[in-house]
């Protein structure tokens, strides 16, 4: 409607917008997109501990920068990620790279008394959380570029399940609905190779 009146005025069909000032909100236009697999898999592959761990939550977990960066080291156990409401099932390649920066982070900083997951030599004499520019430094990826390729992976091979993906995700609907919008989107209607974090989907039997 905003576009619409903004065009009458322009042609001056009419003298007045009507809802010039009337706050309508933006509409959701970006679909979300593949990430590259190339980038995602040498982050997965990296030699650094702390890439390795953070790239794999992301990419077969689907966390948010935010639920990353202020995870405790006790909210992985039971071979379970705990992130809020959600109890996510941890993929094998998850579990290894996960063990070895927990390895890491107990020789590098044995005595620190930061509670989280994810530290570096300035939190280590903290408490806090490490900053989003830090997580993006060790990935070369932003996380919702990350989530985004998983969520839109679940979203393909459900068929577009929209509670499985509020539920494994903590979306809400109109979240959800964001990626059952692209199957049928020329470009993703097909995947030539398996998704790198395809060993992370639950089967049929998963707890919603």
């Amino acid at each position: 409607m905003r576009s619409l009146f903004g065009t009458l005025k322009r042609h001056r069909v009419i003298f007045t917008n009507p809802i010039a000032r009337i706050k309508t909100g933006l509409p959701e236009r970006r679909l979300p997109m593949p990430a590259d697999t190339a980038t995602i898999r040498d982050a997965l592959d990296s030699a650094d501990p702390a890439t390795a761990a953070i790239s794999a939550l992301f990419v077969f977990c689907g966390l948010s920068s935010g639920e990353l960066r202020f995870l405790a080291f006790t909210d992985i156990r039971d071979g379970r990620l705990h992130a809020g409401n959600r109890s996510i099932p941890l993929a094998q390649p998850v579990r290894e790279r996960v063990t070895v920066w927990l390895d890491e982070r107990a020789r590098r900083w044995p005595a620190t008394a930061n509670p989280h997951l994810f530290i570096h030599a300035r939190t280590a004499l903290g408490t806090g959380p490490v900053g989003q520019r830090w997580v993006k430094l060790k990935t070369g990826l932003t996380a919702r570029v990350m989530r985004e390729d998983r969520i839109l992976d679940e979203a393909h091979a459900t068929g577009g399940d929209v509670r499985r993906l509020c539920d494994l995700f903590g979306l809400t609907v109109k979240g959800a609905q964001r990626y059952t919008a692209t199957l049928s989107h020329p470009s993703l209607t097909s995947q030539p190779q398996a998704p790198v974090h395809a060993g992370n989907r639950p089967g049929p039997g998963h707890p919603r």
